[in-house]
C-alpha cells in the first residue's frame, strides 16, 4: 500500500509539473541532391550525391515566468566527420546551444548564460533569411564562429533601439582551450518596420600582443513583396607577436521577390578577398566572386523545395612571375528545407 501511495504521489507530481510548464519540441531539416559541375579542385569535377547539411532538435523550457531555457542538439556531415572526437567519419551530432535566459534584468533588458549564437552571425541570418542555401559571407569563410560560451546582456532602448553585449570563451562549440577571451557587440535600428540596419562588432585575443577583430555592417529593406539587403565586413588579424596583419574584407548583395504565393526568386552576390595586402598571389589570397541563384518554392507552409545554382569564380594570380588562372567553381543542387 505505501508504495502504491508513494507511485500515485510521484504520478501527480509529474503531471501537475507538466501542466505547469510543458516542454516546446521543435526541429529543421534541410539538405540536398548536388552536382558540381565544374570546380578549381580537379577531383571535385562531377562529384555528386545526396546530402544533408544540418539537423536541429530543440528543446524550449519556461523554468519560471521571467526564466527559460534552451538546449538543442545539431548534426552537421562536416562537423561531424573532421573532429570532434569522431574520427570513424560516421555521422554524429553535437551540443549546438545550452543556455538560460533571465528576462527582466532590467527594464527591457536580458541576460543569456550558456553556449549561446553570436551576434554578428546569427542576426545576418535572421535579416537575410535562406540559410538553407547558403551560410552568410562571414560564415562561410569561417570570419567568426556561430557560437560561443559565456554570457551576454541585451537591451530593448525603444521600439526601434536594440543593442547587447556577449562575453565568450572565443571557443565556438568547442571546448575551451586557452586563457584569451572574445567580445562581441551590437547595435540595431528599425527606423520603420521594413528597415533594419545593424551594426557590430568582435574583438578576441590570441596571444599576448596578437589579436582578431572584425567590424560589421548589414543594412535591409524588407516587406511581403521582396527584400534587398547588404552586408560589409572587415576584418584584422595578427597571429602571432611580430608578424603582419592580415586584412580581409568581403561585401554581400542579398534579395529576393516574390513571384506568387508560394513561389520567390533568391539571388546573392559576394565578393571575398581574403588578403588585402597581397591578394592575388597564390590561391589563398585570390579574390573570389560567388553568385547564387534559386527558386523557393513552397508546397506547404513548413515545406521547401529550391532548386539553385552557386557559381564562384577565382582571380588570376600570379607567383615567382608565373600567372595562374584557376577554374570556377559551378555547384547545382536541388535543396529540401523542413521544419516543425
Amino acid at each position: 500500500m505505501k508504495k502504491f501511495f508513494f507511485y500515485l504521489i510521484v504520478s501527480l507530481l509529474v503531471v501537475w509539473s507538466g501542466v505547469l510548464a510543458q516542454p516546446k519540441f521543435s526541429g529543421l531539416f534541410f539538405g540536398d541532391y548536388y552536382y558540381m559541375a565544374n570546380n578549381h579542385v580537379g577531383n571535385q569535377k562531377t562529384m555528386q550525391a545526396f546530402d544533408y547539411r544540418r539537423i536541429y532538435l530543440t528543446t524550449d523550457y519556461a523554468i519560471a515566468e521571467d526564466v527559460m531555457a534552451r538546449f538543442r542538439m545539431e548534426s552537421d556531415p562536416g562537423a561531424s566527420s573532421l573532429g570532434a572526437g569522431n574520427n570513424t567519419g560516421k555521422l554524429s551530432t553535437m551540443v549546438k546551444d545550452a543556455w538560460f535566459q533571465i528576462n527582466k534584468v532590467t527594464d527591457g533588458g536580458s541576460m543569456i548564460i550558456g553556449l549561446q549564437g553570436t551576434p554578428n552571425i546569427n542576426m545576418a541570418e535572421g535579416i537575410f533569411s535562406y540559410r538553407p542555401l547558403e551560410k552568410t559571407i562571414q560564415d562561410l569563410h569561417g570570419i567568426s564562429a556561430s557560437r560561443d560560451m559565456g554570457v551576454s546582456f541585451n537591451q530593448k532602448f525603444s521600439d526601434q533601439f536594440i543593442g547587447g553585449l556577449l562575453l565568450g570563451n572565443n571557443s565556438g562549440n568547442g571546448v575551451w582551450t586557452n586563457k584569451y577571451k572574445a567580445a562581441y557587440l551590437y547595435v540595431q535600428y528599425n527606423p520603420m518596420k521594413e528597415l533594419t540596419v545593424l551594426v557590430d562588432g568582435q574583438y578576441n585575443g590570441v596571444a599576448m600582443s596578437s589579436f582578431n577583430r572584425t567590424g560589421d555592417v548589414i543594412v535591409n529593406y524588407a516587406n511581403s513583396s521582396f527584400s534587398l539587403g547588404a552586408q560589409y565586413f572587415l576584418n584584422g588579424k595578427n597571429a602571432a607577436p611580430g608578424s603582419p596583419t592580415i586584412k580581409q574584407n568581403g561585401i554581400s548583395l542579398n534579395g529576393w521577390a516574390a513571384l506568387s504565393d508560394n513561389l520567390h526568386l533568391v539571388a546573392r552576390y559576394d565578393n571575398y578577398t581574403p588578403d588585402v595586402d597581397h591578394k592575388n598571389t597564390s590561391i589563398g589570397t585570390s579574390t573570389q566572386s560567388f553568385i547564387l541563384g534559386g527558386l523557393d518554392w513552397s508546397i506547404k507552409k513548413n515545406v521547401h523545395f529550391m532548386p539553385n545554382v552557386e557559381y564562384t569564380s577565382y582571380a588570376s594570380y600570379t607567383t615567382a612571375g608565373v600567372s595562374t588562372s584557376p577554374d570556377p567553381d559551378v555547384l547545382t543542387r536541388v535543396t529540401f528545407y523542413i521544419s516543425f
